[in-house]
Order: structure tokens, then sequence, then C-alpha cells
């Protein structure tokens, strides 16, 4: 029990502190690369973005988490998985290059062509480091993993804003893409002592494709839907208007997935040792999950509440467009934990068929409300994700219910207090950003912190079980410390 918590522990503080670094470092230089560059930059790179995640899902091909979660693997293994996955990308890439031209075609923006192009070197680029990563986890070593991404987030941005004050345009975006990818493999090889041989098996390769086609198949649809609002917004409306929508998505993930990302990615080689003990494994989901919401509900209700003045502060009129997608999507990134949380739990028990089910579900009722919203402009299609996603609570918590006696309802009962005191401190800021004649700093900062002040008093005063986990872990932490100290 104490190994567990200790890994879990230690891999949930190097991710986070990969995250603060490595997103902290892109988010920065978003940000100042949408102070360089127009919405129509933003919207040209979404738009060869559809094309270039589904390659990249289909290199992955679910053999990397399979490499994770098996309870051995062998050399042998991993060999296979990498020669495989260097096939498969070059497989990729060769339909991305002369499949270029058409996507161009359908969205009507010849500029795409080249930009595909070179853009899917990425996906080759990656299919390196797939078995390095899953080295690296299955040894819990996510120190080498903060460093590779932090280094290679640092190192790709000052690229990226260097091309863009040379004025190359979007192409500063691809700069930064190719070179993220690039710095992160290369460090990855330098961090892992393992090296591939000349072998492959076909018994290998069979064993774990059996748990990855399911995770390939979902991956490949979640990607698609992620993408289809990119895509119909970019088919049926301008450029301008899919970067903004492209870039309040990207302001979103960053925070919300990519931090939900960090956590689930320390806790899921841990918790798959769990898989058999059901008992012990809710109660570590629900530790988890309550920790999520208690973090990352906050950030994501303060930022709605702040948007307008945050954008007013930092970038030019172009961008007010994006703060009503930005505000919605807000949303769908506070709900985003207990999605993810749930699909990792059946993967933690080895059901990636189900995996594959309840994706199926999701994206048929997901797809249905974005045809149907259409009509009614971006706007519209961004309510329609939002009711999406919270329809999509349903399936994805029913297996939970089933496997480990976790419903839907246990769960929105762990993350209420959480979300009511984010709601009520979001609510300050907006009140007091509200008042805000021209963009101020000062009174940004002080609507920030007032809101911040608020939920932290608000989470002591209603219990939330996030803050008490944490004020249990302080508490534990500070009398091991000073439990040697003699008292005066």
């Amino acid at each position: 029990m104490k190994g567990i918590n200790r890994k879990i522990g230690v891999g949930v503080l190097w991710n986070l502190v990969s995250l603060f670094l490595s997103r902290g470092a892109t988010t920065v230089f978003t940000l100042f690369l949408a102070r360089l560059l127009a919405p129509e930059a933003f919207g040209l790179v979404a738009m060869a973005t559809v094309v270039f995640e589904l390659a990249s899902a289909f290199v992955n091909s679910g053999l990397g988490q399979a490499l994770i979660r098996s309870k051995s693997v062998s050399d042998t293994d991993l060999t296979t998985v990498f020669y495989t996955n260097l096939v498969l990308s070059g497989c990729a890439y060769g339909v991305l290059f002369f499949g270029a031209p058409y996507v161009a075609g359908f969205y009507k923006q010849p500029e795409l062509t080249s930009l595909v192009q070179v853009m899917g070197l990425v996906v080759f680029i990656n299919a390196t480091r797939v078995v390095q990563t899953a080295v690296l986890s299955r040894e819990m070593n996510f120190k080498s993993q903060m460093k590779a991404n932090s280094i290679a987030a640092l190192g790709s941005g000052i690229l990226a804003v260097s091309a863009a004050y040379l004025g190359w345009g979007v192409w500063s975006l691809v700069v930064m893409m190719l070179s993220q990818a690039f710095i992160t493999s290369a460090i990855m090889w330098l961090a892992s002592n393992w090296r591939p041989t000349l072998t492959f098996s076909f018994e290998s390769f069979f064993r774990l494709f059996k748990f990855g086609r399911n995770l390939l198949a979902e991956g490949i649809l979640e990607i698609s839907f992620q993408n289809s609002y990119v895509l119909v917004i970019g088919r049926f409306f301008s450029a301008e208007v899919t970067g903004l929508y492209f870039f309040a998505k990207k302001v979103t993930n960053l925070i919300s997935q990519h931090f939900t990302g960090a956590v689930q990615q320390a806790t899921f080689p841990a918790l798959s040792t769990l898989q058999d003990d059901n008992e012990m494994l809710r109660h570590k989901y629900r530790q988890v999950l309550q920790l999520m919401m208690f973090l990352v509900a906050p950030i994501m209700a303060l930022l709605a509440g702040l948007a307008s003045p945050l954008f007013g502060l930092l970038f030019d009129a172009r961008w007010q467009g994006a703060v009503p997608y930005l505000q919605l999507l807000c949303v769908v990134g506070a709900l985003f934990p207990l999605h993810s949380l749930n699909v990792s739990l059946l993967n933690v028990k080895g059901r990636s068929d189900l995996v594959l089910k309840v994706g199926l579900l999701k994206k048929a009722v997901n797809l249905a409300l974005l045809f149907g919203a259409i009509p009614f402009g971006v706007i519209g299609i961004v309510v329609s994700q939002v009711i999406g996603s919270a329809l999509a609570l349903v399936p994805n918590t029913y297996y939970s219910a089933r496997l480990i006696g976790y419903p839907l309802g246990a769960q929105l009962r762990d993350v209420l207090k959480p979300v009511l005191a984010s709601c009520i401190a979001g609510w300050v800021a907006w009140s007091i950003a509200g008042k805000m004649v021209d963009a101020s700093v000062g009174l940004f900062v002080a609507a920030s912190g007032i809101g911040v002040a608020a939920y932290l008093l608000l989470s002591v005063l209603i219990r939330a079980e996030g803050a008490a986990l944490l004020l249990r872990k302080g508490r534990s932490w500070l009398d091991k410390k000073f439990a040697g100290i003699p008292s005066a």
C-alpha cells in the first residue's frame, strides 16, 4: 500500500513539474506567437492538424499502452513494437505527403499542401520514441521525461518566436512542432538504456496488438471526433474563425487535458498493479478524481470568468472573437478529468474492448449534435460540444459502476464540492473584472487573487475532499520532516 502511494506520489510530482515547465513554456510561447501572428495562421495549422493527428493515432496503434500495462515485457516485445511503429509511421507519412493536395482542395486553402507535407514529418519523429516512453514509464522514471519535455518546449518555443519575428508567418508554428518532436525524441533516447536489436516476433506483435487494437480504433475515433469540430468549422467558415476556435481550444486543452494527462500518465502504471483488487482500485481512483477536480475546476472557472480582460491585456482586438468560445470550452475542460479517468480505469482493467464500445456510442451522439448545430453558427457548434460532453458522462461511468462499484452518482457527489466552490469563485472574479473599463493589470491581478482566495476559503469551509487530502499529505510530510528535531 505504501509502495503504491509512493510510486503514485513521485510519479505525479514529476509529471506535474513537467507539466508546469513544458506546458507552461508552451503556453507562454503560444501567447507570444498569437501577438505576432494573425488568427488565420492558427486556422491553417488547425486544418492541417486534423490529418496529422489521425496519422499519429494510427502509428501509435495502442502498442505503447500495451507495453506499459503488461506485467512483464521482454526485449523482443520492445524491439517488435519499435519496428512496427517505424513501418506504420513511414506508411502514414506517405499517405500524408501524397494526400496533401486533396486536403488543401477540401478546405479550399492551397497553402495547406506544403504545410501538411512538412508537418507530417512529426509523425515519423514521434514514432521513434514510443518504446522509449514506455520503458521509462514502466520504470516510473518520469524525471527524465520531465527533462525531455521541458527542454523541448523551451527550445522549440525560442525557435518558433524567432521565426515569427523574422516574418515566417504560419511556418513559425510548423517550426515549433517539428523542433519540439525532434528534441523530445533525442533526449528520450539519451535517457533510456534500451536499444533495439535485429529481432522481430509475430507472437509478440499479435499478443500486444490484441490489447492495442481496440485502443487503436478508439484513438482514431477519438481524434476524428475531436478534430471534427475544426474540420466542420474550417470547411463551412473562414480560416480566421477557425483560428479563433482552435486557439480557444488549445488554451483550455493546455490546462485541462494536459494537466489530467500528466496525473494519468503517472498513476496508470502504478494502478495497473491493483487491477485485481477492486476495493483498493476504487479507493485510489476516488482520491485521484477528487484531487484532479479540486485543481482543474477552479482553473477552468476563473479562466472563463476572466477571459475577456485577459485577452484584452494580452492580444489586440483581432482575438476578442475567441472569448465566447473559450468560456464555453472551459465547461468541457472542467468535465474532462471525469471522462479521462473513467476511460483510464477500463484500460487498467484490461477492457480496451469496452473503451471502443463506449467511444462508438459517445461519438455517434456527439456527431449528431455537431451536424445539427451547423445552421446555428460556431457558437451553436461549441454549445453542442458542451451538451455532448455532459451527456457522455453516462456511458463513460456505466462500466465503472459494474467493474469496481463506482457509479455516476457517487462520482458526482465526490466532485460536487470543488465544482460548487469553483463556480462561486469564478462568479466573484467575473464580477470584479466587470468593473474594468480598460484593460488594467492591477485590477486583473486583484480579481484573480480574490477569486483564488474565495475558492480556497470555500473549499476549507465546505470541507472539499481534495483540499482535505492535500492538507493530510502536507501534515504527514511536515511530521516526517521535523520528527527528529528536539523540542525547545
